[in-house]
C-alpha cells in the first residue's frame, strides 16, 4: 500500500520521466527516419520508408532509453527534498514510478512489433525476442512461450532499471567535477583492461576455469538432462529477480545519504 503523499510523488516522477522519453524517442525517431529522408532527397539516393519504420526495434530502444533516465536521480531528489518528500519516500516512489514506465515501454514495443509483422511484414516476435531465440524451445504450447517471454521482457527491463537506479544514485554522492573524473578513470581502466586482457591472450593463451563455465552455465539454466536441446528459463528469472532486490536495496541504503549541493 501506498499513502497519497507517495501516490502524489509516483505520479510526478512518472510523469517526468515519460516526458524525457518522448523527448528522446522524438529526436531518435527524427534522427532514423525524417534526416534520412531529407538526406535521400538532397543526393537522389534510394529511400524506403516502410523499410526505415520496419528497421525501428521500439522495445531495445525504449528499454535503453528507460534504463538511461533511471541513472538521473539527483535533480529530481532536490526537487523533491526541498518539497518535504522524505529519502525513502522518494527511493520508493522512483522505484515503482520506474516499474510502470519499463512495463509501458515494453508493452509498446511487444505491440510494435505485432503490427509491423501483421500490416508490414516485418519480423517475427521469434526472431525479435532474444528470449524466445535461447529459450523458446523449452516450452511445448507457442501462447505459453509467448507470455513467459512478455513476462521476461517486462522484469528484465525493470531490473536493468533498478540497476541504473543504483548506479545512478552512487554517482549522485559526488560532485560534477569528481563525477567526470571518476568517468574518466572508469573509461581508462576499461581500455587498459581490454588492451591487457588480448596482448595477454596473444602471448600466453588462457582458459577459463570449469568452474566459472559450469557457475555461468547453471545461471544461464542449462540442464544436463536436456543438453544441447533447450535451456530452462527458470534460472534467468530467478537471477532478475535476485539482482532486482539486490538493486533496490543497495539504491535505498545509498540514497539515504543524499545531501543538497549548490552545484
Amino acid at each position: 500500500m501506498i499513502t497519497a503523499k507517495e501516490e502524489s510523488v509516483v505520479y510526478f516522477l512518472f510523469k517526468r520521466v515519460f516526458r524525457q522519453l518522448l523527448y528522446v524517442l522524438l529526436w531518435l525517431l527524427l534522427g532514423g527516419i525524417v534526416f534520412p529522408m531529407i538526406l535521400s532527397f538532397m543526393t537522389g539516393a534510394n529511400y524506403s520508408l516502410v523499410e526505415a519504420i520496419k528497421n525501428i526495434t521500439l522495445g531495445p530502444m525504449l528499454y535503453i532509453i528507460v534504463g538511461c533516465l533511471a541513472l538521473l536521480s539527483y535533480s529530481d531528489f532536490k526537487i523533491l527534498i526541498q518539497n518535504g518528500v522524505s529519502r525513502h519516500t522518494y527511493w520508493k516512489a522512483k522505484v515503482i514510478a520506474f516499474l510502470g514506465i519499463s512495463t509501458l515501454g515494453q508493452v509498446i514495443g511487444i505491440l510494435y512489433a505485432f503490427l509491423l509483422k501483421l500490416t508490414l511484414n516485418g519480423v517475427s516476435w521469434e526472431k525479435f525476442s532474444l528470449f524466445m531465440l535461447i529459450y523458446g524451445g523449452f516450452f511445448k504450447n507457442t501462447t505459453v512461450a509467448y507470455l513467459v517471454s512478455f513476462l521476461f521482457a517486462i522484469l528484465s527491463s525493470f531490473v536493468f532499471s533498478l540497476t541504473c537506479i543504483l548506479i545512478g544514485s552512487v554517482f549522485s554522492l559526488f560532485t560534477k567535477k569528481q563525477r567526470r573524473l571518476i568517468f574518466l578513470a572508469l573509461i581508462t581502466l576499461f581500455i587498459v583492461g581490454i588492451v591487457t586482457i588480448a596482448d595477454s591472450y596473444d602471448r600466453y593463451g588462457f582458459k577459463v576455469s570449469f568452474r566459472i563455465i559450469n557457475m555461468l552455465n547453471f545461471l544461464a539454466g542449462y540442464d544436463q538432462n536436456s543438453a544441447g536441446k533447450t535451456l530452462n528459463p527458470t534460472m534467468p528469472f530467478i537471477d532478475l529477480i535476485v539482482a532486482g532486490v539486490l538493486s533496490s536495496i543497495c539504491s535505498l541504503w545509498v540514497m539515504k545519504h543524499f545531501k543538497i549541493r549548490n552545484e
